[in-house]
């Protein structure tokens, strides 16, 4: 990873949850019972307790001293009877309105994604060709016969200790 990222991509978890609902209602204010199901829909994603994953981007320091997001991907397992299995869905990119952290934080985003997929066991992430920042294919992807982009995901070898 180059310099332009200050901090490297990691998965969101429960106590992001309170930073993060806030950083997406300034992004995109909902009317109340919208905004309750988004919140909801986060929190079962940062459980991690099987319905998918958040990976986050921050940068930089807030007056109080925490660091503030610039980026966020959640991703949704999904089972696919053309891929065999669950597979993860990318379908969001949020990033920071004062920058756009480019290609660079999105394929950094993307392959943290990859990784926790393999280390899951997920041998697939599809992603919405609309989220690639600057149009392309993302980095190390394919197009799939959905219409989506696919990312092949060697599952990490299980060892007993």
């Amino acid at each position: 990873m180059s310099s332009a990222l200050q901090f490297p991509p990691r998965l969101a978890e429960s106590a992001d949850a309170d930073r993060l609902d806030a950083w997406l209602a300034m992004r995109r204010p909902l009317p109340v019972p919208e905004a309750r199901a988004r919140r909801l829909s986060l929190d079962a994603l940062l459980a991690q307790g099987g319905q998918g994953v958040c990976v986050m981007l921050e940068a930089g320091h807030g007056t109080d001293g925490t660091h503030l997001v610039h980026a966020l991907l959640p991703a949704t397992l999904v089972h696919s009877l053309a891929h065999a299995g669950k597979v993860a869905m990318a379908a969001d990119w949020w990033c920071d309105a004062t920058g756009d952290p480019g290609r660079e934080a999105f394929d950094a985003c993307m392959g943290l994604l990859a990784d926790w997929c393999r280390a899951h066991g997920i041998r697939h992430v599809l992603a919405a060709p609309s989220l690639q920042p600057g149009g392309g294919s993302p980095q190390g992807f394919v197009p799939d016969a959905s219409g989506l982009w696919r990312r092949d995901c060697i599952p990490a070898a299980k060892s007993l200790g």
